[in-house]
């Protein structure tokens, strides 16, 4: 059900942006560094492992220094998948530089486990490179903000991505 509200929401989104003055679409690919942390008490533990996205991504004009970037992207790292909603706002800081900030959905395509949520609450912010009008380099930090572990102990699961990709918009 939650699941279907948010698909619901998101699609909303874009016919709500697909008034935007230009729409641009297109594909990005890259790095993927996952870094996750287990916090249980005074003990805490990280470890981080690399893998690639790849996905859609599209760019909406809102005015002349902001537009509003959805992108679909399939994650792996290290043999676990998932899917990733960033909704970002693109805010111009020269000519050819962006900033970005925005929420971010990630969706756990393995099985569930008992006492983990399958979906994170993400803050994504970063920094965007038009190399031409076609193509652009982006990197990106991603903070969890939900706990993904659901039990009654106190443990707090996240996760942080990093993100380092090139994107080519061909619509």
């Amino acid at each position: 059900m939650k699941k279907l509200l948010l698909v619901a929401i998101t699609v909303l989104g874009f016919t709500y942006l697909s008034q935007a003055q230009e729409v641009r679409f297109g594909a990005t690919a890259g790095y993927l560094n996952a870094r996750g942390s287990v916090k249980a008490g005074d003990i805490s533990i990280s470890a981080s492992e690399s893998g690639f996205y790849l996905g859609a991504v599209a760019d909406f004009n809102v005015s002349e220094n902001f537009n509003v970037q959805p992108e679909l992207l399939y994650a792996n790292v290290d043999g676990s998948s998932g899917l990733m909603l960033p909704i970002l706002g693109k805010f111009a800081i020269s000519e050819k530089f962006n900033l970005q900030a925005g929420p971010q959905l990630v969706f756990s395509l393995e099985d569930s486990i008992e006492n983990y949520s399958s979906v994170e609450f993400d803050i994504a912010g970063g920094l965007g490179y038009d190399i031409t009008d076609d193509f652009f380099v982006e990197a990106r930090y991603t903070f969890q903000i939900n706990n993904s572990y659901t039990g009654s102990e106190d443990v707090k699961v996240r996760g942080n991505y990093l993100t380092v990709g090139l994107g080519y918009k061909f619509l």
